[in-house]
């Protein structure tokens, strides 16, 4: 014998079923919080650069904790600009101790800004690795207190193919405070290019990202 639903009790089974789903998600994830949270990233801004040795492609942002508890860094995302070019690969990301810059250009070069001499020290795995709260200095020109990084999250991308360009418009940072979940955006501007592009290709790639 079949069990017939008329379409009240399928309504309320729906219901019932969804709201199970997000219940699941909430003991699974814990709850969504709203806006980038406390975090701040600060942005390497338009940048363009030929990767002409083929190395991977060092991504530095330095963090900003405003809030009153540690952040737990999850995980990174690079969102490409589209417009025919396709977004960076991700090989790895890690923390470093800031040094006070962001930028985007091989690591392993002394003379790129991006070096890690230059930009961050050392490599922390992300895993478990908790971004207490910044300390605050005195502004120089405003005499405010202003909050300043101390630890930097770096993201190696694979180099873009000879020929080819790839494009980054974004870069989005997923973590946690507590049980409280956050995804901070950080708008960005940036092209690489591999070998064999003009200075004119990479700077068509550049203006691609804000059409």
């Amino acid at each position: 014998m079949r069990l017939r639903f008329d379409r009240r009790s399928s309504q309320i089974l729906a219901g019932i079923v969804v709201v199970l789903l997000g219940v699941g998600a909430f003991l699974a994830r814990g709850p969504i919080g709203l806006g980038n949270g406390p975090l701040f990233l600060e942005s390497f801004s338009i940048s363009g650069w030929p990767d002409l040795h083929h190395v991977p492609v060092g991504l530095i942002v330095p963090v900003i904790n405003r809030g009153r508890s540690a952040a737990v860094i999850n995980g990174v995302t690079l969102v490409g600009g589209g417009n025919g070019y396709p977004a960076p690969r991700l090989v790895t990301v890690y923390a470093a101790h800031d040094a006070g810059c962001a930028a985007i250009g091989s690591l392993a070069d002394p003379d790129s800004q991006a070096s890690a001499s230059a930009c961050a020290t050392g490599r922390l795995a992300l895993a478990g690795l908790a971004i207490p709260p910044s300390r605050k200095v005195t502004d120089r020109v405003t005499g405010d207190l202003v909050a300043v990084s101390t630890l930097g999250l770096v993201a190696e991308a694979a180099a873009p193919a000879a020929g080819r360009c790839w494009t980054l418009k974004a870069m989005a940072i997923h973590y946690r405070v507590g049980i409280r979940h956050y995804t901070a955006t950080t708008p960005e501007a940036g092209a690489v290019c591999g070998s064999g592009v003009s200075s004119t290709n990479l700077q068509n790639a550049m203006n691609s990202i804000g059409g």
